[in-house]
């Protein structure tokens, strides 16, 4: 009695354990589109990030950049200080939700947070 019980649950356990690794491998080829994308918009945000960073360590070049943008194309120039100042208000507005997202994956994660 008690070792078909066994051999009952040595089986329902076989057969969970294939199950799960077919959920595994499910879920992966569905991450596959997301991990493109997650490349992408990870380089596009190094690149954002140096092109700040320099224009904090050369203001001048920034500006002087800027003007002869809106001297060469005033419509376009204004196009892209709209979308840059709706980008900007989206970013401040979605910030503290991704700070909680970032708080609480480390927590869970047992890793502590990387300085941004």
């Amino acid at each position: 009695m008690m070792r078909a019980r066994l051999l009952a649950l040595a089986e329902r356990r076989t057969r969970l354990v294939a199950r799960a690794q077919a959920d595994r491998e499910s879920v992966a080829r569905l991450l596959v589109p997301l991990d493109a994308a997650s490349s992408m918009a990870l380089a596009v945000y190094n690149v954002a990030r140096r092109v700040v960073h320099e224009a904090r360590e050369h203001p001048l070049f920034a500006i002087a950049s800027g003007v002869a943008l809106a001297a060469i194309r005033p419509r376009r120039a204004i196009a892209w200080i709209v979308k840059g100042w709706s980008f900007y208000r989206m970013y401040r507005s979605l910030l503290p939700v991704w700070q909680r997202f970032a708080a609480g994956a480390a927590a869970t994660s047992g890793r502590p947070r990387h300085p941004s």
